[in-house]
């Protein structure tokens, strides 16, 4: 089972012309979704995270013989505990895939590229769906309560405000304003300016509540135009390059 807070899911040296697409659209179905590069240092990711998902990309970097063995040793060694395995590859001979498949094993599918995008999103989704990768969470959320960088401001009886976001979702915020301000439940906040680092995002919201450990802070959910789905795209793409920092942290450790 994947708990409240679902499996990561890491893309392990993906061919780079379809990588931002993959990742694109795991992310719109609300995956929490990593790259990972180097096969040598992703081994210390994985193994501190072993029951997440990854899909290895076997076309590059390592040779054919270089990735079995190394596909084979996700799954066999103690280290990688639950860890899921997948492929993907634009090299379309069936005896490849037969061989990750029925003989090395990998749970996640052997994934031809050469389908197109649509179609290995596809695949990928379902394997998520049977791995149950999204656990009882539907949003992918970052915290960033340390990030200096997130913030927003809003006009509230004719006075801008401002104030911190200390999480965020595709569907909405945890915040707290740097002034006091009386905001009633069900308060429509119209256009907000989130600063999302080097990003301006513009949305309504709505405020639903305050959080149960401290009522200072205000959970707004945001209200997107129809039609209009660029807001809600770029808090995802922050939400994502919050998570994959944290991740290379790990990575990049001595």
């Amino acid at each position: 089972m994947a708990g409240d807070t679902g499996k990561r899911v890491f893309l392990l040296n993906p061919p780079s012309v379809v990588a931002a697409e993959l990742i694109e659209a795991l992310l719109a179905a609300e995956y929490e979704v990593y790259l990972l590069k180097d096969p040598d240092r992703a081994k210390r990711v994985l193994a501190r995270f072993n029951d997440s998902i990854v899909w290895v990309g076997i076309d590059s970097v390592l040779g054919e013989q270089g990735w079995q063995d190394y596909v084979q040793s996700l799954l066999a060694q103690k280290a990688y505990g639950d860890l899921k395995v997948g492929v993907l590859s634009y090299n379309a001979d069936a005896s490849l895939a037969e061989r990750y498949l029925m003989q090395i094993g990998v749970q996640c599918g052997f994934v031809a590229l050469k389908l197109g995008v649509e179609e290995s999103t596809r695949i990928m989704l379902r394997a998520l769906d049977a791995n149950e990768a999204r656990g009882r969470r539907r949003y992918v959320r970052a915290r960033t309560a340390d990030d200096d960088r997130a913030g927003f401001n809003v006009t509230i009886d004719g006075q801008r405000v401002t104030g911190r976001i200390l999480d965020i979702s595709s569907v909405g915020m945890a915040v707290r304003f740097r002034s006091g301000v009386e905001l009633p439940f069900k308060s429509l906040l119209r256009d907000i300016q989130l600063k999302l680092r080097a990003t301006l995002v513009g949305v309504d919201g709505v405020v639903i509540g305050t959080r149960s450990d401290d009522p200072a802070i205000r959970v707004v959910l945001f209200q997107y135009t129809k039609g209009d789905d660029r807001p809600r795209h770029r808090i995802r793409q922050y939400i994502h390059q919050t998570l994959q920092e944290a991740i290379e942290k790990v990575e990049n450790q001595p």
